[in-house]
C-alpha cells in the first residue's frame, strides 16, 4: 500500500503513543525464539526495529515490504547498528522467493491492512514459505479487541488508504486450518503475539 509512503516518518511513533509502547513489545516478543542462523523472514518489515534486533542476534534475515520509504528507515536502522540485511521491496503476491523456507515468517500487523479473503490469501502465501518445523508468528490485534478501542484506528487507517475495513481478525482458527499448531500466544493489552509451528 502506497499510502504508507506518507506516514513511514512517524509510523512507529504514532504506534506507540496509541497503545503505550504495546504494540513493540507484542513486535519483539518473538524474538525469544530466533536463535543464530535461523532464515527469517519479515513481511511488512516496515522500520524494522524487531528485524535488525534478529540481526544482532545472528539471524539472516530478509525483510520484504512495497514501501521504498519504510525500507530506507529500515536501512538507516541497519547501518546505525553496523549490520546487514536481505532488503526486498516487492509485493508479497508477486515476488518469486528463492528460499526453500525459512525457520519464521513475521507478519506484524501486516495480516489486517486486508480485507478478509484477500488476508487468508497472503496468510497462505506465508504459510507455504515456512519451513517445516518452522514458526509463523503474528504479532496484532488480539481477536478480543474492545470495539470501542479497535473500531477507531480502523476507521482511521481505513480513510487513510492504509488498511481496508473489517472486524479484528481471530488468527488461531485459521493458522490451525494450514496445518500449524500454536505453541505461544502471548498478551499485550488489546494486542497479541502468537507463535504458530508447521507440522
Amino acid at each position: 500500500m502506497n499510502s504508507y509512503a506518507a506516514v513511514a516518518w512517524c509510523y512507529d511513533e504514532v504506534a506507540w503513543l496509541y497503545s503505550w509502547g504495546r504494540i513493540r513489545q507484542a513486535k519483539l516478543a518473538h524474538l525469544v525464539e530466533v536463535e543464530r542462523g535461523d532464515r527469517v523472514l519479515y513481511a511488512g518489515v516496515g522500520r524494522g526495529e524487531e528485524a535488525v534486533e534478529a540481526v544482532r542476534r545472528g539471524a539472516r534475515v530478509t525483510g520484504l515490504d512495497c514501501t521504498a520509504a519504510m525500507l530506507q528507515r529500515f536501512e538507516r536502522r541497519l547501518a546505525v547498528a553496523g549490520l546487514t540485511a536481505e532488503l526486498v521491496e516487492a509485493d508479497l503476491f508477486s515476488h518469486a522467493f528463492a528460499s526453500d523456507g525459512y525457520d519464521h515468517v513475521v507478519a506484524h500487523f501486516f495480516l489486517n491492512v486486508f480485507a478478509p479473503e484477500r488476508m487468508r490469501e497472503a496468510l497462505s502465501r506465508l504459510a507455504a514459505l515456512v519451513a517445516v518445523g518452522g514458526r509463523l508468528v503474528i504479532a496484532d490485534f488480539a481477536a478480543c479487541a474492545r470495539p470501542a478501542y479497535y473500531r477507531p484506528v480502523s476507521w482511521a487507517a481505513w480513510a487513510l488508504a492504509l488498511a481496508a475495513l473489517h472486524p479484528s481478525y481471530d488468527y488461531v482458527p485459521e493458522l490451525e486450518a494450514l496445518g500449524f499448531r500454536v505453541s505461544r500466544r502471548d498478551g499485550f493489552g488489546w494486542f497479541d503475539s502468537i507463535s504458530a509451528r508447521r507440522m
